[in-house]
C-alpha cells in the first residue's frame, strides 16, 4: 500500500489556512445578513418628538404614515365614531417625567397610548390609556383607567406625512400639534412649576421694605442703589431705584427655601425666564429680617441693608 507523503510544515500551515478562511467567511455572511435584515424600510417610521419645559420632559413615540394618493382619510380610511390612534402600527405614546394638564386634564407622570375618537360634526375626543403598548387596531373600550377630553379639529394645508410637534412654548407649557392630510390638533399642555410663581401676604410681610444695595465689586453698574422689595398682586419683586447691568430694574422673587428666593427675569409684563443659581438670602436678627446677600451660585455678589 502507498501512503501519501507527510505534509511538511509549512505545506500543513497552507493547508489549514485553506480551510479557516471558509469557516471564518460563514459568520461573517451570517451577520451582514442580519444587518441587511435590520435595516429595512417599513410603510410607516418610527419617530419620536420631546419638549422641556420647566423640568417637565414630554415625549411623542409614533409611526409616521404617508398619504401616498388617499384623499379621503377622515370619514373615509378612518370611519367617523371610531377609535384610531393618531400614527401607525404600534399606538402612539405620549411620556410625561412629571404630572401635568393635558387639555385640561391632570394626567399623572408616566406613559400612556394616544387614541382619538373621531366625530363629523362634534368635537372629537383625546383618549389617554395606561395600557401604552397597544397595537393600532386594539382600538381599547372606555375604563375608567382612561383620561378623555374633548379636541376641537382643524383645517390644515395638506400633510403629506403625519407629525406631531411642539409649535410654541412658554414658562409655564407648550401646544401639542397634531396634523395629517386636511385636519389638526392643538393639544395645550400646562406643567407644574418647579417654582411658586405667587406669594400670600403673610409669606412674605417680613421681606418687604427698602434695602440699601451695594455691590460686593462694581465696574459698570452703580455701586450702591436703594433696593425695594414689594408685593404686587400676588407676586414678590424687588426694584432698584437706578438701572443696575445695563438696563435691569426689577426682578421677581420666587420662593426657593426657607428666607431664600431665586431669580425671576420679568419682561414685557410677564415671567420671562427663572435661575436658581442667583438667589436673594435674607437674614434675620431677634426674627426680624435686617438684610440680604444676594449670591451667584455660592459667590456673594452684592449685599443688602435694611433700611431705617
Amino acid at each position: 500500500m502507498i501512503f501519501p507523503p507527510l505534509l511538511t510544515l509549512s505545506a500543513m500551515r497552507h493547508s489549514s489556512a485553506r480551510f479557516v478562511r471558509p469557516l471564518l467567511a460563514v459568520p461573517i455572511a451570517l451577520a451582514m445578513q442580519a444587518t441587511a435584515a435590520t435595516a429595512q424600510i417599513v410603510a410607516s417610521e418610527r419617530a419620536s418628538v420631546t419638549q422641556t419645559v420647566d423640568g417637565t420632559t414630554i415625549t411623542v413615540d409614533y409611526s409616521r404614515p404617508r398619504l401616498r394618493g388617499r384623499t379621503n382619510i377622515y370619514g373615509g380610511l378612518e370611519k367617523w365614531g371610531t377609535v384610531w390612534t393618531p400614527g401607525a402600527d404600534d399606538a402612539t405614546a405620549i411620556r410625561l417625567s412629571r404630572p401635568a394638564m393635558v387639555a385640561g386634564l391632570r394626567v399623572p407622570a408616566g406613559r400612556f397610548s394616544v387614541w382619538f375618537v373621531l366625530r363629523e360634526k362634534e368635537p372629537w375626543t383625546l383618549v389617554l390609556d395606561p395600557r401604552d403598548s397597544l397595537f393600532h387596531t386594539a382600538h381599547p373600550d372606555s375604563t375608567a383607567a382612561q383620561l378623555r377630553a374633548p379636541i376641537v379639529p382643524f383645517d390644515v394645508p395638506n400633510t403629506e406625512v403625519l407629525t406631531w410637534a411642539f409649535p410654541d412654548v412658554s414658562i409655564r407649557g407648550t401646544t401639542l400639534e397634531f396634523r395629517w392630510g386636511t385636519k389638526g390638533v392643538a393639544v395645550p399642555i400646562v406643567v407644574e412649576p418647579t417654582l411658586p410663581l405667587t406669594v400670600t401676604a403673610a409669606e412674605v410681610a417680613a421681606f418687604l421694605g427698602s434695602y440699601d444695595f451695594e455691590w460686593a465689586d462694581s465696574t459698570s453698574q452703580p455701586r450702591r442703589s436703594v433696593f425695594t422689595v414689594e408685593r404686587r398682586g400676588d407676586q414678590l419683586f424687588g426694584t432698584w431705584d437706578t438701572p443696575q447691568l445695563g438696563s435691569l430694574r426689577e426682578m421677581q422673587l420666587l420662593s426657593h427655601g426657607t428666607d431664600r428666593f431665586a431669580y425671576g427675569w420679568y419682561r414685557n409684563g410677564s415671567l420671562w425666564a427663572t435661575s436658581l443659581e442667583l438667589n436673594l438670602e435674607f437674614a434675620r436678627r431677634d426674627g426680624r429680617v435686617v438684610g440680604f446677600t444676594y449670591k451667584s451660585s455660592s459667590e456673594v455678589v452684592a449685599r443688602g441693608t435694611r433700611r431705617p
